[in-house]
Parts: C-alpha cells; structure tokens; sequence
C-alpha cells in the first residue's frame, strides 16, 4: 500500500488515540454504562451488628442480585470512625470502593479531634442519604417529666441541672445535648456512658434523669411506656414515633439532629456511576419488604439524590460545626 502524507498522518492520530488510553486509569472506562464488571467493596466505618451494619448488608444482599456481582462489606472500625471513613477516602476513585457512614465521621469528627486524616468536605462524593434515625430525648419513669412542658419548666426552674445520659464525649447525643442548652437557654449535665445498656439501666432506675438516644434504641421502649418520650428532633413526626412531638412543634425548629446513614465514594467516582448507584438504592428503599425491615428497626427512609446529600452535608458541616465550637467540645482522640 502506497504511504501517502495523508495516510501517515492518519496512522499516527490513532497510534496516538489508542497510547492515550493507557494514560487513564481502568476505572475511568469501568464506569458507566457497564459498572460494576467486578466485586465492590461497602466499607462500614464502624463494628459490625449496629443498625449501620444491617443497613449495609441489607442493601449489599440487594445490590448484589440487582447488579450480579457481589457487594461486599467490611467493617472497618476505630477513633469514631475515622479509621474505615480514611480507607476510602484514599481508596481509587474506580466505583469499586464505597462509604456507609453515620454522620459523625463526616459533619462531627472534624470539630471535636485535633486532626483528621481526611478532608471531610472534599474527599468524598455524595451518593445517597438512605436512612435517618432522629434523637429522642426521653426521659426516666422516675423523673416526673411526662411532656416538654414539665420538661423545661423543670429545666429553667433554677435547681439542680437535670442529668442526661450519651454513649460518650463527642457523640451525637452528646452534641444533641450542646443543641438543647442553646436553643433552649438551659444548662443539662452531661453524663457520658461506654455503651447503652448501662445508661438504659441507670435511666430506668432514676440514676439520671434524661437519655438521648435514636430511635433505633428508644422506639420499642417508649412505645410500651418504658420511657416518656419529651420530644424527637426531626423536622417533622418520625415514622417511628408518630404520637411523639417534634421540638418543631414546640417552637423550636433549629433542633434537628439525630444520625443519618448515608452512601459515598471517593471523590472522583463518576457522577453517572454515581447516578445509577443513588436510583438504584431508592427502588430497593421503595420495596415493601426493606421499608418495613427498616421500619421495625427504627429508621425513617430517605433514599436522597447525590445533589441533594451534597447540599445536606454542607449545610449539616456549617450547623454543627458552629453548635460544637460554642459548646467548646473536645474529643480526647
């Protein structure tokens, strides 16, 4: 074949255009259409049997029949999270590495420890807030406090500060506690726990007189009146909880908080991989038989677009890093 100027110039466009393809990573061309064509590993940041972890394998099982290739998942656990929550955020921006993430590694963490090893808002790319479960503050049969009425009454009379209970320094409950003193112009006393089954205990006996804790552990126990329900913080009546009031309608509609499981990849992850992942964990929400699991254990569905938990982490990092820099809350991590 005569090798004209033309043809030469030719070959060596598409030499060119076939080299430039080992330049990119083989997740680029992964993603897509045809994502996954391998095994995908769901880190949990946290031990396995919590409500996070259910949620997890709840979904890997469904993804994995949805996608035919297996989603499996690791916990990863350690310094409230951090520990799994850095393994992806260093993990390949391929789709072959997701977060499942309550929110403390996220909009907490970041205001309570010295130094993290990640940037919490620019290592990850949003893919879908799955499920809430919102803060209850309950309070002991033996406290006297039926209602938030009697509860702030009690609260601003000027006695002894009433107690509350929280799995620890820098939890949610604690800081849903830094909330309640500042929206409400109370002074609580904090009183840290190892664990729920003590502060369950103790709450019960009259040792303190307040928990707060999500409706995951609560929601059984105020349903048969173990507990007296004061208020949920959410934006509106959980599911769970129906007849329980939210601060909202009390007039306090800044007090929202209370964990939120959401779905993640390191940044990179292609929107269109992400797209599909975020659809495809709203249909599987949708199904009956998940909505109910999820029901019974506590937790309200959301099943949120990637735009829309981008949005709600940002406003969430602004919020509470505010609330925890006035509360002066350190973590000794």
């Amino acid at each position: 074949m005569r090798l004209t100027m033309t043809n030469i110039m030719r070959h060596l466009a598409l030499a060119a255009a076939l080299g430039a393809t080992s330049l990119f990573p083989h997740g680029v061309f992964a993603q897509g259409a045809s994502w996954p064509t391998r095994s995908v590993r769901v880190i949990v940041p946290f031990l396995a049997g919590g409500s996070i972890d259910v949620v997890a394998r709840t979904l890997a099982a469904e993804l994995s029949a949805r996608y035919h290739q297996q989603f499996v998942v690791e916990n990863k656990a350690g310094a409230g999270g951090t520990i799994g929550t850095d393994l992806v955020a260093k993990s390949a921006a391929d789709g072959y590495t997701l977060l499942l993430t309550a929110q403390g590694p996220l909009v907490i963490n970041p205001f309570i420890m010295s130094k993290l090893p990640y940037d919490a808002q620019h290592a990850f790319a949003p893919v879908s807030r799955v499920v809430d479960a919102p803060n209850v503050l309950v309070a002991s049969p033996k406290a006297g406090l039926p209602t938030f009425e009697a509860f702030l009454q009690r609260a601003r009379s000027g006695g002894a500060p009433l107690t509350y209970a929280t799995q620890g320094v820098g939890t949610t409950g604690h800081v849903t506690g830094a909330l309640l003193d500042q929206a409400l112009g109370i002074s609580l006393t904090h009183v840290p726990y190892n664990g729920f089954p003590p502060i369950l205990t103790d709450v019960m006996q009259g040792r303190v007189d307040l928990m707060i804790a999500d409706t995951v552990n609560v929601g059984e126990r105020v349903r048969t009146g173990q507990l007296a329900a004061v208020a949920v913080a959410s934006p509106r009546r959980s599911s769970v909880l129906p007849e329980v009031p939210t601060f909202a309608e009390k007039g306090y509609p800044e007090i929202v908080a209370g964990p939120w499981f959401a779905l993640l990849a390191p940044t990179g992850t292609s929107k269109s991989v992400r797209d599909k992942l975020s659809a495809t964990v709203k249909e599987i929400l949708a199904k009956p038989d998940i909505a109910t699991r999820f029901h019974d254990m506590g937790l309200d569905i959301v099943g949120s677009t990637p735009d829309d938990l981008q949005s709600y982490m940002d406003k969430e990092y602004a919020r509470w890093g505010t609330i925890i820099r006035k509360a002066g809350i350190q973590s000794a991590s």
